[in-house]
């Protein structure tokens, strides 16, 4: 999709992952491609920011495209699991995640996982879980970071993987690609 912009020519890839720095709007550009393309299509989940009153970052949730929602961490959490100054709650984290990403598996034709991100890579069952979603024909929409982790740079490279950089500048005209490069892969999918 970015290689058409740069005048190549597009390969026809089926797992979507969206990278840049954070607040860049990359959950909000997977929310806007569920709702143009249909939320009966998709299954898994996404990550929103917790802010507290005046807007400030003080955790994060999963929320599931049919909106179940679980807290993963938080700066007030007691769990000694860390990342910065966020405790994380691994085990609900994972007992969501899966449940979530096996019922998308089963019943629906897109897999959403907002975010492959280093506190979801603390999960060893989660890393398996994604590698067999990439691995089984799956058409996926996802975000990972920018920076590198040698489990999230086995996905990011996966020769499945087409790797999209946005920022708030990029995100609107990388909508419409993307919409298109997904009912593409849509068209042809074979599961």
């Amino acid at each position: 999709m970015l290689s058409r912009i740069d005048g190549e020519q597009q390969s026809s890839k089926r797992v979507f992952l969206l990278t840049g720095k954070p607040r860049a709007g990359k959950s909000t550009l997977i929310k806007k491609l569920i709702n143009e393309i249909g939320s009966e299509t998709w299954g898994g989940f996404y990550t929103e920011e917790i802010t507290n009153s005046i807007n400030e970052r003080i955790g994060f949730r999963c929320v599931s495209v049919d909106g179940e929602s679980v807290e993963i961490a938080h700066v007030e959490s007691p769990s000694q699991t860390r990342i910065g100054r966020y405790g994380i709650d691994i085990e609900k984290f994972e007992k969501f995640a899966l449940r979530v990403l096996q019922e998308a598996m089963t019943f629906k034709k897109i897999i959403v996982i907002d975010e492959i991100g280093f506190l979801q890579m603390l999960s060893l069952s989660f890393q398996r879980k994604v590698q067999e979603i990439i691995y089984d024909n799956r058409i996926v929409l996802g975000t990972v970071p920018l920076d590198s982790h040698p489990g999230i740079d086995k996905i990011k490279y996966n020769k499945e993987v087409q790797l999209v950089s946005i920022n708030e500048s990029t995100r609107d005209m990388i909508t419409e690609l993307l919409v298109k490069d997904i009912l593409k892969a849509l068209d042809s999918n074979t599961l």
